[in-house]
């Protein structure tokens, strides 16, 4: 066994920021390997929903405090981090067409975007992509295929995915670790990393959507063919279902919240508490609106017909029984599971 890597996270949610420190091993007749070995979290405010909204000196402790638990835990000090985001991105697409007279297509002749007008185009002002990826070919105005590696054409067509993230939030976001002497490897969506966390490799070749139910959003991410192809955002979270307690029977969030996790865990057929049923009604309303959408914008989704055999469902919101046997009926043609 070679001597150890050290790689840090840092994911930003609006519930918490979590820190996840993992050591690289290389195994003699296994290659490379990841071993967690520290994890630590800090909670924002229950009724915090946009955490870089405040002040970055608070936004800073919280991420200290993360880092410090999982720095205990692992015994190794965090430098370099990689950093998942959740916020300000948008998804776009981008036709890229490259002419080879009847040459054979290299790998390099696909990333020939990135020295093209359009890709540099995507750099603005307000704007700059996170990430690229290709998602369809087409060879000589034909069919599309799934690899152009190794054939020969007159001409290449690729369909590209953009993730666009605000240049402000951006240059928020590295601010904050500079501030902490911290080296920003790289920024993540979390669209993408959650899938590539919960996906098995053959759901991920074959096709799935990963619904991510987050504190004030719920996020369905499209993959195909290993390559994250599309995402829709729907803004109810685990939030709304506290809050419409909170509001309903005029109880602090932090109330709310605790009956929330509670109703997380139960069905309503064991439930017998009248008070309890009351709560659980004004939960159950939230719960079947955000099922319902989830399952129409699923359905409606261009990419149906390449996702819509695997449904996985994570996420802070994914503990509900309630929302998990309402997900399941919905897509009882798929197969379902947790993430």
């Amino acid at each position: 066994m070679s001597e150890r890597n050290i790689l840090s996270a840092i994911d930003i949610r609006a519930d918490k920021i979590i820190c996840l420190i993992a050591q690289e091993l290389e195994i003699i007749n296994r290659g490379k390997i990841l071993q967690l070995i520290g994890v630590g979290i800090s909670k924002f405010p229950v009724e915090c929903t946009k955490p870089l909204s405040l002040p970055s000196a608070d936004v800073i402790s919280y991420i200290k405090t993360a880092i410090k638990d999982a720095e205990n835990e692992a015994n190794v000090i965090v430098s370099d981090v990689y950093i998942s985001i959740a916020e300000n991105m948008r998804s776009e697409y981008v036709e890229y067409q490259a002419y080879h007279e009847g040459k054979v297509i290299r790998d390099y002749d696909i990333k020939e975007f990135y020295k093209s007008i359009q890709f540099k185009n995507l750099y603005t002002k307000s704007e700059e992509p996170l990430h690229s990826f290709p998602i369809s070919y087409r060879i000589d105005n034909k069919k599309s295929i799934s690899d152009p590696i190794g054939m020969k054409a007159d001409n290449l067509q690729i369909k590209w995915h953009i993730i666009s993230v605000s240049k402000n939030y951006l240059e928020l976001i590295n601010n904050l670790f500079v501030n902490m002497e911290l080296n920003p490897k790289q920024i993540i969506s979390s669209h993408y990393s959650t899938s590539l966390a919960v996906l098995t490799e053959e759901e991920s070749d074959l096709g799935a959507v990963t619904v991510e139910i987050q504190k004030n959003k719920t996020v369905l991410s499209y993959t195909f063919d290993s390559q994250l192809i599309g995402f829709d955002i729907i803004k109810i979270g685990t939030f709304h279902l506290a809050n419409d307690i909170s509001q309903i029977k005029s109880l602090s969030m932090e109330e709310s919240e605790k009956i929330r996790k509670k109703i997380d865990k139960v069905d309503k057929q064991k439930n017998q508490d009248i008070e309890f049923e009351k709560y659980y009604e004004i939960y159950y309303s939230r719960a079947e609106e955000l099922a319902n959408i989830i399952f129409s914008t699923a359905s409606k989704t261009r990419f149906n017909s390449l996702v819509s055999s695997s449904i996985i469902l994570t996420g802070y919101g994914a503990k509900s029984i309630m929302i998990q046997k309402m997900l399941k009926n919905k897509f009882k043609n798929a197969s379902f599971r947790l993430g």
